[in-house]
């Protein structure tokens, strides 16, 4: 199971030609996941939106995509190892924020990758957690 980053459902709003591939890839590899904290972010994004039809419209699109997603939820386990991975990172001067609660809820919860635009961060935790970095770009 792979789990989607936010920047997936940011560039499924802003370009969503440019994420067909990988979206169709992605259809192909069955029932994939995102977690709480990406759900927020991505929400967050439409909710700020002030036009109303227009946050309609892109909170609307959003539900839909992850609806067909499981949604892995945030439990103690998972902020432990968020901090385990985000201070290990901040102690070698790599700064990861939320990333690391995302990759430490997606570790947990058994994903084996996360598939994402960030390549910076997500390439930090791989070297430390073996949690693979499913980059993708355009």
């Amino acid at each position: 199971m792979k789990c989607i980053d936010t920047t997936y459902f940011v560039d499924l709003i802003r370009r969503p030609s440019a994420i067909r591939t990988i979206t169709q890839k992605l259809d192909e590899g069955g029932v994939h996941a995102t977690t709480v904290f990406n759900v927020y972010e991505a929400l967050f994004g439409a909710y700020a939106i002030k036009d109303e039809e227009k946050r309609k419209k892109v909170k609307d699109k959003l539900e839909k995509a992850i609806s067909r997603m499981k949604v892995l939820d945030f439990e103690y386990t998972d902020a432990v190892k968020a901090a385990e991975l985000g201070g290990t990172l901040a102690h070698k001067g790599k700064h990861v924020g939320a990333d690391a609660i995302i990759a430490a809820i997606a570790i947990n919860k058994g994903c084996d990758a996360v598939v994402t635009r960030n390549e910076e961060h997500f390439r930090w935790i791989e070297e430390i957690s073996g949690l693979k970095a499913e980059i993708y770009q355009f």
